[in-house]
């Protein structure tokens, strides 16, 4: 029997812990926000979820250690939109004055019947996610690419075998 058979906690949170600590991450919980550092392919993500009473639901943000400045906004404004059209669950989000990209994602349930499977597939999604697009990023930033190409070289798929 898998472990998200065996664990049906009525607090999400709890599974969080549980999720977290199996992955051997580091985390803190306070009140009814949990922080969790991971460490993903290309960066330790700091992901934050907060269960909210009044919507019934989970908020995650997951962040990365990567600013930008004002020469950069608008080729991270277009890398964003174009990534966020690819994605089918959760979003990444600019804040201009921090000149930061984060990931969110809220989904909204019943407090006590939350699903574990669920929480780590929100979970493993914000880390699959910011993989797969955190070299984007770093080629507009660091090696001047345009959003375009930058894009593609991370969408690039190898198929068949050599």
């Amino acid at each position: 029997m898998s472990l998200a058979k065996q664990n049906n906690y009525d607090d999400p949170l709890d599974s969080i812990e549980m999720i977290a600590s199996l992955n051997d991450w580091t985390f803190e919980r306070s009140g009814k926000e949990i922080s969790i550092i991971a460490k993903g392919k290309w960066a330790d993500y700091q992901i934050s979820i907060s269960w909210l009473d009044n919507f019934q639901g989970l908020s995650l943000v997951c962040g990365f250690d990567l600013r930008f400045n004002k020469s950069f906004e608008n080729k991270i404004l277009l890398l964003v939109s174009s990534i966020n059209s690819r994605l089918w669950l959760g979003h990444f989000d600019i804040w201009l004055k921090e000149g930061l990209v984060l990931y969110r994602n809220t989904s909204f349930f019943e407090k006590n019947r939350t699903s574990y499977k669920y929480i780590e597939t929100m979970i493993n999604d914000a880390l699959d996610s910011c993989d797969r697009f955190f070299p984007a990023f770093q080629y507009v930033l660091w090696a001047g690419k345009s959003s375009e190409e930058a894009l593609s070289s991370v969408l690039f798929e190898t198929r068949g075998e050599a």
